[in-house]
């Protein structure tokens, strides 16, 4: 029998809902929360494109920061919170909440014998400590940042240098990630992938769906399994 593929699961929007903030930003801005945590996240991606595209790399901490700065300024007249405030913010990035299906779906994806990785554009620090307070850290044998490589998704030094990590070909390891453009960019890069469509949405037109396409990691484990 041959050797099961290895999933590199991405973290933001796959394992852990960063829309989630939500209900932190309703207790500081009530009448802006859902426009502010909507523009603080498409900030903080098109910050990580821009970077890479520029040959630059700022830890994600750092980048997710100035958007979150970016998003107060865009949508708060008064010009945003004070610094305590945002401080509190940042620190809900460490305690996400994990979508319901998580758990469930990572017990059987590894009680049917995957290999299993993060693979995130979280800085190490970050994923340290989201990762034990979701309780997800011992479902994983290898948690891999880009800033090993400093370059993010979807460049390919990102999906190549996974691969290595986890000491297999790349067209031997699956992404699995909510999120189009990642899914694009490992498929661009040679690695196989899993669209987890949470939001129900549209897939990027600048790639075609991937083999595998689910809205859950339970639908994810009937697929594979």
């Amino acid at each position: 029998m041959s050797e099961r593929e290895a999933l590199a699961f991405d973290v933001y929007g796959t394992l852990v809902n960063p829309l989630g903030i939500e209900a932190e930003l309703e207790r500081l801005v009530p009448d802006k929360a859902a426009s502010v945590a909507r523009e603080w996240r498409r900030r903080q991606l098109e910050y990580t494109f821009r970077l890479t595209a520029m040959e630059r790399y700022e830890d994600f901490e750092m980048v997710t920061r100035k958007a979150l700065d970016y998003a107060l300024a865009a949508e708060l007249a008064a010009g945003g919170l004070d610094a305590e405030r945002r401080d509190a913010l940042m620190a809900r990035y460490d305690d996400l909440e994990r979508f319901p299906d998580a758990e469930s779906g990572l017990m059987r994806l590894r009680e049917a014998g995957f290999a299993m990785a993060v693979f995130s554009n979280g800085s190490p620090r970050m994923l340290d400590a989201l990762l034990e307070a979701t309780a997800l850290r011992s479902y994983f044998s290898e948690v891999i940042s880009v800033d090993e490589v400093r370059a993010y998704k979807p460049s390919p030094k990102a999906y190549r240098h996974a691969a290595r990590r986890m000491g297999r070909p790349i067209g031997e390891v699956r992404l699995v990630s909510s999120n189009p453009f990642d899914v694009v960019g490992a498929e661009s890069a040679g690695m196989r992938a899993a669209w987890v469509d949470r939001a129900g949405g549209l897939f990027d037109t600048l790639g075609s769906p991937p083999d595998v396409a689910v809205r859950t990691l339970t639908e994810l484990a009937n697929e594979l399994g």
